[in-house]
């Protein structure tokens, strides 16, 4: 409850409204659980505030997910069963037109439901994406750094986290699956440090090859998310599930370190700034 019912004032209201709701992959079509769980509750919220400001003052948009390594991985397996035969572009498609009469069934009055890699608003993504990237760059909160990704030389590819799997390197761990870098029960690590690795895509043992990404700055902004934290608690709107979520990311993570690495970490560590 905000300071202003609490105190009985009248609520205000936005002139004009954006209201979202996640977006799913397009891997799939939908369950129960995306429509009652996710679009039902921002469905209400739009009729709500179209009934307060104004239908055209309100625009609700959601859309499929485009892309993404569950879409990856489903397509693979699907292709590998012989159950589709066409592209994963077509895959994708499917899949929205699937979810998009999902939508319509349950007559969920979204004004925009598309797709990030479909039609115009995948131009649209495309040119604001990178925008975003440039404005980043030009910055200077992108950083340029070289790591170490499995590589499939039989299938010829590069491998995405969800198609390496192996054993979890942290000393005790009880998962019974681990990827690239990190296992279900969310223990981190190097993807050198996995044991056992094999490709999903070929079911031989992937190489590691270096390869350059682009990296954002996190640490550069936490004394802006710590104080935006701030501000929001203040307010008292603010759903405490929104806080406490960006609040993890401020929590220094725990480090696991093998024995003969952690005069090397000392060492580096001592050298940050």
């Amino acid at each position: 409850m905000s300071d202003n019912q609490q105190r009985g004032e009248a609520l205000t209201y936005p002139t004009r409204a954006v209201v979202t709701a996640g977006m799913p992959y397009g891997n799939k079509t939908l369950h129960f659980g995306h429509i009652g769980g996710v679009f039902v509750p921002a469905d209400c919220f739009a009729r709500f505030l179209r009934m307060r400001i104004g239908y055209a003052n309100v625009l609700f948009v959601s859309g499929t997910d485009c892309y993404g390594s569950p879409i990856d991985e489903a397509y693979r397996k699907l292709r590998e069963n012989g159950d589709f035969d066409g592209s994963e572009a077509d895959y994708v498609v499917a899949n929205h037109a699937a979810q998009s009469q999902v939508m319509r069934d349950y007559d969920i009055s979204l004004d925009i439901f598309e797709g990030s890699g479909i039609g115009a608003s995948a131009a649209i993504h495309q040119a604001l994406s990178q925008k975003l990237v440039e404005r980043l760059y030009q910055g200077g909160f992108l950083q340029l750094e070289e790591t170490e990704q499995f590589y499939d030389e039989k299938a010829e590819t590069f491998l995405n986290g969800r198609q390496v799997r192996g054993r979890c390197p942290v000393q005790g761990c009880k998962s019974s699956v681990a990827y690239a870098d990190e296992c279900e029960l969310g223990h981190q690590y190097l993807p050198v440090e996995l044991i056992a690795p094999k490709s999903t895509v070929s079911g031989d043992t992937p190489a590691l090859r270096k390869v350059a990404n682009w990296y954002f700055d996190l640490p550069r902004f936490m004394s802006f998310l710590q104080n935006y934290c701030t501000e929001q608690e203040a307010n008292g709107t603010t759903r405490e599930l929104v806080l406490k979520t960006i609040r993890e990311f401020l929590v220094p993570p725990v480090l696991y370190l093998k024995n003969e690495l952690e005069e090397d970490y000392r060492a580096l560590a001592g050298e940050l700034p």
